[in-house]
């Protein structure tokens, strides 16, 4: 009998070709759209593409599978927008992503996986999982295409929703992904990537966060701007949540070296800025912890990621409760955010993560 497996379609060429290569190995394949937002609720103008729905529908009929569209619309405000705002409120740089994919796509449609009947859940990411017989856990691991590698947000997946997932294009580069889709037809194929947080498209954090959230222009005024020391420079900021900790644009000219922000403090409305030797630190206190499998132990050797875009590097870690632990890194890293993910590796192995505090 065959197994089933929900593949969470986006629109995109990714889940796409994720689609088509579970198809091809013998799944019987069901596709699922999420309708998570709209123009109407969040402003930023219409996308000049078609809609992911419709895009999605398209590969679906072409690959002959059943497609349903699902609304996880206020599922999605709670827990991804709202916090998303409620972190700016506070001078922090979220991760929008990576709520998503742990309340959202490795819940809510999880959930919906099992309600269809479903084996398994599949998306277009890159990363790979492995079962170790040893420790009876799924780990989960970097993609081979290191540069397209999404594990980093996705240090949030539980055991139990991990043991019921496949990643097509785990051993996929991304180029060739592209081949796939061409070769077989795939309407997506030709279809840009999103570099933007899907629910700002027209990528302008300002107006997103001045139109949706309430008495914004009342609560949020210019303020202070302060140097290392914290002697005022006579300068004023736009408003504490349009600064994250290493931005350079936006702080004004005349300065003798080039100036970055170094710390937001959201309840004396104050930004401070440094030069750039002033923002690096190797101890990173993180909470909201979550592991995938085996809790890393005090005094073994790690590496960790303190955001996306960067290579992960040595540490080790210092347990402080259940619920935070300090990083140490083997040297300093550059600009950390609160608010963002620490994720912790053991060789190309996740472990888990959580959120920066300082």
């Amino acid at each position: 009998m065959k197994k089933k497996v929900l593949v969470g379609m986006s629109g995109g060429v990714d889940s796409s070709v994720a689609a088509y290569l579970l198809k091809k190995e013998g799944y019987e394949v069901i596709g699922v759209t999420m309708d998570l937002w709209s123009f109407k609720d969040y402003g930023g103008g219409e996308s000049k593409e078609s809609a992911p729905f419709e895009d999605a529908r398209a590969v679906a009929e072409q690959l002959n599978i059943p497609h349903y569209l699902v609304d996880f619309k206020e599922r999605f405000k709670h827990y991804v927008v709202n916090n998303f705002k409620e972190e700016y409120m506070k001078g922090r740089t979220p991760n929008p992503c990576v709520v998503c994919n742990t309340k959202i796509k490795w819940k809510d449609l999880y959930d919906k996986a099992l309600e269809l009947g479903c084996d398994y859940i599949s998306t277009g990411h890159y990363a790979k999982i492995a079962y170790d017989e040893k420790t009876g856990f799924y780990n989960l691991l970097r993609g081979d295409d290191h540069r397209k590698d999404q594990s980093y947000f996705l240090y949030g997946v539980t055991q139990e929703s991990l043991s019921k997932t496949l990643f097509p294009l785990q051993g996929v580069e991304k180029s060739e992904v592209r081949k796939i889709a061409e070769k077989i037809g795939l309407k997506t194929a030709e279809k840009k990537e999103s570099q933007e947080i899907c629910f700002i498209p027209d990528n302008d954090y300002k107006r997103f966060l001045n139109e949706n959230i309430k008495d914004f222009k009342n609560l949020i005024k210019p303020g202070k701007m302060v140097d290392n020391e914290g002697k005022d420079i006579n300068r004023k900021h736009d408003g504490y949540p349009f600064y994250t900790v290493g931005q350079r644009k936006g702080l004004g000219g005349g300065f003798p070296l080039p100036m970055y922000v170094k710390e937001i403090d959201s309840k004396k409305n104050i930004v401070k800025i440094s030069t750039k030797e002033h923002l690096y630190k190797n101890r990173v206190k993180v909470s909201k912890l979550s592991w995938i499998g085996e809790i890393p132990r005090e005094g073994e050797e790690y590496s960790a990621k303190i955001r996306f875009n960067t290579e992960d590097k040595p540490c080790r870690l210092e347990f402080i409760d259940d619920d935070n632990l300090i990083i140490v890194f083997e040297n300093d890293v550059y600009a950390v955010a609160p608010g963002q993910s620490a994720v912790i590796y053991k060789g190309n192995i996740v472990m888990g993560g959580g959120v920066i505090d300082s």
